[in-house]
This record gives structure tokens, C-alpha cells and sequence, in this order.
């Protein structure tokens, strides 16, 4: 169970994927902060309504998410990674338009996160289904741990670059500025040069349900995706409740400015992209199965969220969310991999979706609790300590995600036999450049 090194050559393809994707999350992380920090800050959105706003995105998944993948068999998912990034970056930009007619408002704010979110659901679920035709399986490790390394450098200069943003345009004009990078995610897919290799198409091509029966199917059938997905839901309620109300608890209960509160999350991203670069070394040495456990660090370092009630809020706050970031890619890489090389090439789209679904549909439940559950205990137990009890509540649900890993995890499979390379390996991909770097 523990992983060799990947092999070091990349195709040109995936050098492409790559600085799409990492656009696309800076995107993400410019996006995500300005809007709820503008609805707080510009808007004076109640926390019920900041809740509403964070999960509107994620609520596209249940929605949505088992559709997309049953649509996206069997077509050219590049095309639609591209239609996209171009839908989040209009959806976004027409925020500020809105302010100059004098019709923006919290709804409106709702309405945009919800549209911008389905186009990421067929934007992540084609990427995920189209990363194995860019790269071969042995390589689907070393692709999947540089894609989170861009994932925990863009939490690291998003919030703080947006909250400078903020400061300098104003928190409406902001976000308009803030979508730009969808459209370089957009421009860079267009250069990849891979070509899909399709199924044949059938005469009598199944339904849209028959494609989604099958796709949960085949995740409920395998006791490992099972677990996994189970495990990821679980742990998605509580990272939905943490995030919800951390920048309630950091510019309502510590009087932090957006430009401190972006700090503050670029701060949690310097220890994501620690978790990141260390996340292969750490698989290697202890082996996955232990790796996936430490893992509930993430969750239970939010326990000693009471202390900032106490001594320096802010630098344990700070603290917490550093070593709590850390072992987020962790999780991410291993079991993104895991199913990656588990699922046949037919089946990504509609395997990925039902994962992502499954695993995504909890996040804005915790969302939208959270941010009830905020206003009801501040009202009895004041701002700061309510915020505090539902951050240290999210953090358990984190941390108990791996419970759920106890029965299968001496099943994972060696990670060496399919991540580690090698001329053996099958490829599912045609005409991909080989002269990649790094």
C-alpha cells in the first residue's frame, strides 16, 4: 500500500489542463471570497443568508451533478469544459452591471452563485473524466497531486488577492475583476491538442436514467468507492459547516477587515500547499491506508477553536486553520486517484458524477445549517461563542469521516500498481504530446 515515485514527464497536454485548472481555481478562490465577503460587508446579509449564499453553489450538485454525468458519456468533455469556464465568467461579471442599474441584491447574489455553480459541476466532471485520456494511468497520481498543489496555491493567493481587490475597486466592482481568470481557463483548454477516444456510438444509446442507474451501480457495487464516497460526504457536511461561518466568526467576532479576512484564508492555504507537496512523501512512508486516517486532523484541530475566545484569537485562529488545511490534499489526492484508476474508461463520466454528487450534496446542508445554527445560538450564547460551537461542530463531522474507512481500508489497493508507471501500463489516450516537462 504504498505508492512508488510516478513518473516525472508529464505530456504537453496536461501542461495545458494544468494552467487551465489552476486558472480556474484562482477563479474559484477570487469568486468564492469577494461575493459572500461583498454580501456581508456592502449587503449587511443576515447569516442565514450568508449560509443560502454558500451553499447555492454546491446545491447544483444534487441537482445537477448525476445529469451532467450522464450527458457527458460519450462526448467531447473538453468542448464542454470551455462552455463552462465562459458561463462562470459572464454569471460573475454581471454582478457590478447589475449594482449600476440599481438592482442588485442578496437574491440576485443567491441566483449567480446557483447558475455559476451548475456550469462548475460540468466543468469539474469533465475534468475529472477527461484527465486519464491526457495522461496514462501510471501517471494519474503525479497529475492529480499537481493539480491539488494549484488547488492549495490559488486558496493562498486568492483571498488575500481578492480582499487587495476589494480595497482597492470596492467590493461590487470586485467581483467582476475577480471572474477574469475563467476566461484564461477557458483560452487554455482551447489549446489542448488531445484527442478523446469515444465509445462507438450505439444504435439504441441508453437513457439519461439507464446511464445514471449504471453509474451508481457500479460506485454502490464496489465496497472501496463505496466507502470512500461515503467517508467524502461526510467530511463535505462539515468542511460546508466550517466554511460557512468562518468569515462570520473572523469579521463579526474578531472585527477583521476583507482584507484581513483574506489573509487569514490565504494563511489556511500556506499549509494546504505544504499538505500538497508532502503528500506523496507522506504516502510513501506510512502507506495510504494510515495516510487516509491522519487525515482526521483536519477535523479535530477545530476542537481547540474555543481557545481565541481566551488568549490571541487571532493567532490561534490562524494557527487552527493551518494545520487544519494541511491534511485537506491529503484526502483529496489519495482518494481522487483511488477512484480514478478503480473506474473503466467507459464509465468515468458516469462514475465521477455519482461520486462527486454523492459526496458534493451534503456541503450546502451544512452550509445552510450552519448559518441558522449561528443565529440561533449568538442569540443565546452571544456571536463569538455561537460561532465558536458550530465551527468546533463542523470540525467532529471532518474528523469523523474516517470512521467510515475502518472497514475497507485494509482492502485499498496498492497504488503502486497503478500509479507507479511503467511500460506496462494501458494508456486510454490517443494522440497526446510526449514531450512534456517536469
Amino acid at each position: 500500500m504504498r505508492p512508488t515515485p510516478p513518473a516525472a514527464v508529464l505530456p504537453v497536454g496536461f501542461q495545458w489542463f494544468w494552467g487551465s485548472q489552476t486558472m480556474s481555481f484562482v477563479g474559484d478562490r477570487l469568486t468564492g471570497f469577494a461575493v459572500p465577503s461583498a454580501a456581508i460587508l456592502v449587503l449587511n446579509a443576515s447569516s442565514a443568508q450568508v449560509g443560502l449564499i454558500s451553499a447555492a453553489g454546491w446545491l447544483a450538485y444534487p441537482a445537477f451533478g448525476m445529469i451532467a454525468g450522464a450527458l457527458l458519456a460519450g462526448r467531447r468533455r473538453r468542448h464542454v469544459m470551455i462552455a463552462g469556464e465562459l458561463v462562470r465568467f459572464a454569471a460573475f461579471a454581471s454582478i457590478p452591471v447589475a449594482a449600476l442599474l440599481g438592482w442588485l441584491s442578496v437574491s440576485q447574489l443567491v441566483v449567480v452563485v446557483a447558475l455559476a455553480g451548475i456550469a462548475t459541476v460540468f466543468v469539474d466532471i469533465a475534468g475529472q473524466s477527461y484527465l486519464p485520456t491526457v495522461v496514462t494511468p501510471g501517471q494519474l497520481f503525479a497529475a492529480n497531486s499537481r493539480l491539488q498543489g494549484s488547488d492549495s496555491l490559488s486558496k493562498l493567493i486568492g483571498p488575500a488577492l481578492a480582499g487587495a481587490v476589494m480595497n482597492l475597486l470596492g467590493g461590487i466592482a470586485a467581483i467582476g475583476a475577480n471572474a477574469l481568470p475563467f476566461l484564461l481557463s477557458a483560452f487554455g483548454r482551447s489549446r489542448i491538442k488531445v484527442v478523446e477516444e469515444l465509445p462507438a456510438r450505439l444504435s439504441s444509446p441508453p437513457s439519461i436514467a439507464t446511464r445514471i442507474r449504471i453509474g451508481v451501480s457500479y460506485v454502490w457495487s464496489q465496497p472501496l468507492l463505496r466507502q470512500v464516497v461515503c467517508g467524502t460526504a461526510v467530511r463535505g457536511f462539515g468542511t460546508g459547516v466550517v466554511d460557512a461561518v468562518l468569515l462570520l466568526f473572523a469579521y463579526r467576532a474578531l472585527g477583521l477587515s476583507s482584507l484581513g479576512g483574506g489573509f487569514l484564508l490565504a494563511a489556511g492555504a500556506v499549509g494546504a500547499l505544504l499538505g500538497a507537496l508532502m503528500t506523496q512523501r507522506i504516502a510513501r512512508r506510512i502507506g495510504v491506508r494510515a495516510a487516509l486516517l491522519l487525515s482526521a486532523l483536519e477535523g479535530l484541530v477545530w476542537l481547540a477553536v474555543p481557545v481565541t475566545l481566551f488568549v490571541a484569537p487571532v493567532v490561534f485562529l490562524v494557527v487552527i486553520r493551518v494545520c487544519s488545511a494541511f491534511w485537506l490534499p491529503v484526502w483529496n489526492v489519495l482518494t481522487t486517484s483511488i477512484r480514478q484508476s478503480l473506474t473503466p474508461p467507459g464509465e468515468q463520466s458516469t462514475v465521477h458524477a455519482t461520486a462527486r454528487t454523492m459526496a458534493s450534496s451534503t456541503i450546502p446542508f451544512g452550509s445552510m445549517l450552519a448559518g441558522l445554527a449561528a443565529g440561533v445560538l449568538g442569540s443565546l450564547l452571544g456571536t463569538a461563542t455561537g460561532l465558536v460551537v458550530v465551527l468546533a461542530v463542523g470540525g467532529t463531522c471532518i474528523a469523523a469521516s474516517v470512521l467510515l474507512l475502518r472497514g475497507v481500508t485494509r482492502e485499498l489497493p496498492e497504488l503502486a500498481k497503478t500509479q507507479g508507471g511503467g511500460s506496462n501500463a494501458p494508456v486510454h489516450h490517443t494522440n497526446v504530446e510526449r514531450q512534456g516537462v517536469r
